[in-house]
């Protein structure tokens, strides 16, 4: 795996820290499967300002996993072991409900709404009725469909195209706002 993992087409000698970390990725994995319905997932909202003149214009959604022993845990920490796992598809439903959640419990303050930045992983976008996901969760909390963004990669566009504009037309057409989200941009 690990010679696959360096571009294949090369070799990799099995040292005991492979198995070291074979093991701690698969108590991860374990952790992580209750871990959603522990209620130990958490969404941190990072906002967009418009620069010229300080206005928030949005924010986005940022996965954090509050582990039990280790403590706050960045994406980058679990995802990759969410999509090893296939764990990323239930994870990736739950973000889309909690933003709905949280726009919803923003707009009860009497906060002036913004639009709400998902990610989306491959996974969630090729396994998943996207669209009557997304539909769902609006209609649950009852949301113009505006206020949330969905971000894909380009990488993801490109796996089945044909299937990809069907969805992407689908949510388009609902008033979801779409954007590629490459290389930090």
């Amino acid at each position: 795996y690990r010679a696959k993992a360096s571009g294949r087409n090369c070799y990799q000698f099995y040292t005991d820290d492979m198995n070291t970390a074979n093991l701690g990725e698969l108590l991860l994995e374990q952790q992580l499967r209750g871990a959603l319905d522990r209620g130990e997932l958490r969404l941190h909202y990072q906002p967009k300002v418009d620069a010229r003149n300080l206005t928030l214009r949005g924010c986005e959604a940022l996965i954090r996993w509050q582990h039990p022993e280790q403590g706050l845990l960045s994406p980058d920490r679990f995802i990759p072991v969410a999509e090893e796992s296939g764990l990323i598809v239930p994870i990736g439903k739950w973000v889309i409900y909690e933003a709905c959640r949280q726009i919803r419990a923003w707009i009860d303050a009497g906060l002036e709404p913004v639009p709400v930045a998902v990610n989306l992983s491959s996974q969630q976008f090729t396994q998943q009725d996207l669209v009557a996901l997304v539909r769902e969760a609006l209609d649950q909390y009852q949301l113009p469909p505006h206020l949330l963004e969905l971000e894909l990669t380009e990488t993801m566009l490109m796996r089945d195209v044909g299937r990809t504009i069907d969805t992407l037309a689908a949510l388009s057409a609902m008033g979801v706002s779409l954007a590629i989200d490459d290389f930090g941009t």
